[in-house]
Formats: structure tokens, sequence, C-alpha cells
């Protein structure tokens, strides 16, 4: 699974999240802010965690939700755990 397929899963998984911007997240990259561009809290991103686990899978084991800046950490994270 390349880069652009784990971005458009994610964008998938973010579109399920009450109150989403559909707008906010198709203009989203790899750049976007986890909190202050897409607008999660800790409880959307403890949801994305665990849809994220369960869609790619992966695991957080040990890995803590403040870890996680950008989508780029969350691609990068997939990647090297898939």
């Amino acid at each position: 699974m390349d880069r652009n397929e784990i971005m458009d899963g994610l964008k998938e998984i973010l579109r399920t999240i009450e109150g989403h911007d559909d707008k906010v997240i198709d203009a989203a990259d790899e750049s976007s802010n986890l909190k202050s561009d897409l607008g999660l809290n800790s409880i959307g991103m403890l949801y994305i965690m665990i849809t994220i686990e369960e869609k790619f899978e992966v695991s957080f084991d040990n890995t803590r939700v403040e870890d996680f800046k950008t989508v780029g950490n969350v691609i990068d994270f997939i990647e090297e755990n898939a």
C-alpha cells in the first residue's frame, strides 16, 4: 500500500467522524495538523486510532495519541507498522 492509498483510507475514516467537514478533509494533505487543521479532539483521535488499527491492521501499542501531530505522522506510522 502506497502513501496515496493510505491517505485515501485516512480521509475515508475522517469522514465517519460526526461533524466532519468534507471540504476540510478533501483539502487535507500530509502537512495538515490533526487538531488545528482537521479539528480532532482527544476523543476524535482515539476513535481514528481504533479505526486505523482495524482498517490497516496495525497496532498502536505503547504509542500515545500526542505522538501524532500531522497526517504525515500517521501515514509514516502505518507504513512502518503495516
